[in-house]
């Protein structure tokens, strides 16, 4: 009997790790991520009633507590907490619809701190890395859209998704360095680098990802007036770490990549080497450059796809042009195309000229060299000379 409560009390503790493990260990295949999921709450709590029925039986056979059963029935109690505790849709809980700030001049915000910046619908909100990160996942309106600003710290991959015709997003799970990302209706798990669906309900489905601007909080001041930005405290903004005190310093400061092999990781760079990767859907063959050599040419053509990459203090946006028929440069802190007379600021916005439009954004990836060569192996690196 004593073996039993142990052996049932270790299959507990072993559910109620597993989200960590089999994200970490790659022999472990998503699907098995997957069905744990669903199984690992009923099964962990069935396990924790039985052996409290089976304690009370013993009780009321031989007359006595049986004090032996204490020990398995803490770590069932442990298994059935950290079924909850250790699963990533609990350490990185996804906010659903923020208020926005009423002022945004009194918020937190410093003024080289970078946000993700989303027109979409007529709006543009704002909203702080720095606050992201500790969720992963931000779902909110745009008029009749729901938007889900994703962002996977392993990997910075940084990644506003159209999720109207599903619903909100959540942190599924995570394999291979890179987040999986789940709708709340149905639970099917799409891994958010590739915007494709693994498993579920929906399976096959991609996700659509929509263009969006990372900018510094003293250029979305001066840029934009009156910002539309989440509302932020200090302690949105402490230091983002894991549930382990200390680890997450470590793991930035070193090559590891935690669920990714150095096997099937691509070396020709450090792994935290930040790029930039141009994912338009009107690419037919996707492109990356090293961020730094675009921050030191500020402007980057690419004349075969028809962008434009502009630096803008330590962030990059891209535009789509016709290079043949425009000659941009920068000018006074704004874009400004030689051949029309045309002027735009940074973010692409029309200022004036004969072009009366605003430059169109370009879809791309401001993340780690790893996770780009991971998940778009067949991208064309492009250096500049």
């Amino acid at each position: 009997m004593i073996i039993t409560f142990y052996l049932l009390a270790f299959t507990a503790l072993t559910i109620g790790t597993a989200a960590i493990y089999m994200a970490i260990i790659e022999v472990f295949p998503v699907k098995w991520l997957y069905f744990h999921y669903f199984i690992r709450k009923p099964v962990n709590w069935s396990i924790f009633l039985f052996l409290i029925i089976l304690t009370a039986v013993i009780y009321n056979q031989q007359g006595y507590f049986p004090l032996w059963s204490i020990a398995p029935l803490f770590i069932t109690g442990l298994g059935v907490v950290l079924t909850y505790k250790m699963h990533q849709e609990t350490a990185f809980p996804a906010v659903d619809f923020p208020e926005m700030a009423n002022d945004f001049t009194n918020l937190p915000i410093k003024p080289d701190m970078q946000l993700a910046v989303i027109e979409y619908e007529g709006l543009t909100k704002c909203y702080p890395l720095d606050y992201v990160i500790h969720h992963h996942i931000i779902n909110d309106r745009f008029n009749e859209k729901t938007v889900s600003l994703t962002y996977c710290a392993m990997c910075r991959s940084i990644i506003p998704f159209d999720v109207s015709d599903i619903g909100p997003l959540f942190v599924g799970s995570f394999k291979e360095a890179n987040m999986i990302v789940a709708d709340r209706k149905t639970k099917t798990f799409f891994q958010q680098a590739t915007f494709q669906s693994i498993i579920g309900k929906l399976h096959p489905h991609t996700l659509v990802m929509i263009p969006f601007q990372i900018l510094s909080w003293q250029d979305v001041k001066k840029l934009i007036p009156k910002p539309q930005v989440v509302l932020v405290s200090k302690k949105d903004f402490a230091d983002f770490h894991l549930p382990i005190p200390g680890l997450w310093k470590k793991i930035v400061a070193s090559e590891a990549t935690p669920g990714l092999s150095k096997k099937h990781r691509d070396k020709t760079y450090p792994s935290r080497t930040h790029v930039i990767g141009a994912m338009d859907h009107s690419i037919k063959q996707q492109v990356v450059y090293l961020k730094s050599e675009v921050l030191s040419k500020k402007i980057v053509f690419n004349s075969e796809n028809n962008f434009v990459l502009v630096g803008i203090g330590d962030a990059v946006n891209g535009f789509k042009i016709d290079q043949n028929k425009m000659n941009l440069n920068t000018k006074d802190g704004s874009l400004f195309d030689t051949t029309s007379g045309t002027t735009w600021d940074m973010r692409g916005k029309f200022i004036n000229g004969s072009i009366k439009k605003d430059l169109e954004p370009l879809a791309i990836s401001d993340e780690y060299w790893f996770s780009w060569k991971k998940y778009h192996p067949d991208s064309k690196l492009v250096r500049i000379v």
